[in-house]
């Protein structure tokens, strides 16, 4: 049977307590205390519980991380990715989907608030942060927001500065002749709107009328149907669009299969990008002129946050925005 802390207790003749400050370095002892504790270690091959041990500095060396939606490969690729920074280190991680939902973003919260984590990551979310602000100010537990802004706390940030790449997205379309361009999205996120944001800036500045920007908003739910009712109507009108900006890469294939279906080819008929450069955007055909996100980059930064917070050194609350590039690909072309 393995050693306990107790049989080196009986065969030093010393306390728990004073075994205990020995092994965890916690408490001053003598010199010839310390030796005689380490000796028996040594002849009973005591191998510390790991568990019990974290149990007693209060910490379960696991963290939870919770993101919008695991069906986009974005995310699903950013949970991968943080699982191994962790796991790397002898940490593990558990993941919870709130599927663009507060109420479930809120029922997640709880379940982490259960497994008693040492840290908490949230990836991408609603502008209403009331959730995470709760838990936060209720529960203590440090947490690091990645793709997400709450204004007013000390909660650190990691950021993608996703209206300047939503400029980039627009401004190429722009620079290949077109001026019907509409910007497809489900609104729900905290990053696409910023991405409209941007959309928005870029048909300004280009000088387009406020009456003549073309924007096409529906829920998750009505997207994964593979529908795009206000698209399909667009498509349908007198002055139809000649490239669609999809708030990301999903969407965007997306509309390139209902362009198909309408009999409209990509990029001849119309040009097409998206937002993210998943995996797929590349392999597809025509493959897809995208938006790059430093998903790595921004991933490990809010992850070693995350391990710095909770190992009690201080860290930058918001960290300067990565910036995204362009990616040209086939599904654009010049008018």
């Amino acid at each position: 049977m393995q050693s306990t802390i107790i049989d080196i207790a009986r065969y030093t003749g010393f306390s728990k307590s004073t075994v205990s400050r020995v092994l965890n370095e916690s408490g001053p002892v003598s010199s010839n205390t310390r030796k005689k504790v380490l000796e028996a270690v040594s002849v009973l091959n005591y191998k510390p519980n790991a568990m019990a041990r974290n149990l007693a500095q209060k910490r379960s060396n696991s963290f939870s991380l919770i993101v919008q939606d695991i069906r986009n490969p974005y995310y699903a690729y950013a949970s991968w990715y943080a699982e191994r920074i962790l796991r790397d280190r002898g940490f593990s991680l558990d993941i919870f989907n709130a599927d663009n939902d507060l109420a479930l973003e809120k029922s997640a919260l709880e379940s982490v608030k259960y497994r008693r984590v040492d840290g908490l990551l949230c990836i991408g979310g609603d502008k209403d942060a009331t959730n995470i602000i709760d838990f936060y100010s209720r529960e203590g537990i440090p947490i690091v927001l990645i793709d997400r802004e709450v204004q007013g706390y000390d909660i650190p940030m990691v950021n993608l500065d996703n209206p300047f790449g939503a400029r980039l997205a627009t401004d190429h379309l722009f620079a290949l002749g077109h001026r019907r361009i509409v910007f497809a999205t489900s609104d729900l996120t905290l990053p696409e709107r910023h991405r409209m944001e941007g959309f928005l800036e870029s048909c300004r500045l280009n000088g387009i009328a406020q009456e003549d920007i073309l924007v096409v908003s529906q829920t998750e739910e009505e997207w994964a149907e593979g529908t795009c009712a206000g698209c399909e109507e667009l498509f349908a009108s007198d002055e139809p669009p000649t490239a669609v900006f999809g708030s990301n890469d999903i969407k965007a294939l997306r509309i390139i299969r209902l362009l198909r279906r309408r009999g409209w080819s990509v990029p001849e008929d119309v040009s097409v990008i998206g937002y993210d450069d998943i995996d797929i955007s590349s392999i597809v055909v025509p493959s897809l002129t995208t938006i790059h996100q430093p998903v790595n980059e921004m991933i490990e930064a809010g992850t070693l946050m995350l391990l710095d917070l909770v190992a009690g050194k201080g860290v930058e609350r918001v960290r300067p925005m990565a910036k995204p590039w362009l990616v040209e690909r086939e599904s654009t072309k010049r008018r």
